[in-house]
């Protein structure tokens, strides 16, 4: 058994200090990779994919986007988890395919239903 040195636990602990700093949670993407993303990015990152609903995407999604696009599913079933997803893959579908971002249709919009299925 290895134990580790006086530095790398003192380094362990600054960049834990630092994550919990800037809300940094991990996620695992669907090729096996684990990345680290502050809420706050993730959260903006949300925002602005649901403001492009309607909208032709002519400029290419930010990075984040790209990797909230690649998020399993299954790792995060919560409601935002699935939205945070549904958001970014549709947003970076919609720029790769040149068309609109179609997030819910407009007649889901008009009989009140939010685009809640049913």
């Amino acid at each position: 058994m290895t134990r580790t040195t006086p530095l790398t636990r003192r380094l362990l602990a600054v960049e834990k200090t630092r994550d919990g700093r800037r809300l940094m949670h991990a996620h695992r993407l669907t090729d096996g990779r684990t990345v680290h993303l502050s809420t706050l990015d993730v959260l903006a990152a949300l925002q602005d994919g649901l403001a492009l609903q309607g909208e032709r995407v002519t400029e290419p999604p930010p990075d984040i986007a790209r990797t909230l696009a690649l998020l399993d599913p299954d790792d995060d079933t919560s409601m935002l988890g699935s939205t945070v997803h549904a958001v970014a893959a549709e947003w970076c579908a919609a720029y790769d395919e040149h068309r609109a971002v179609t997030l819910y249709d407009d007649a889901d919009e008009s009989t009140g239903n939010g685009g809640a299925a049913g």
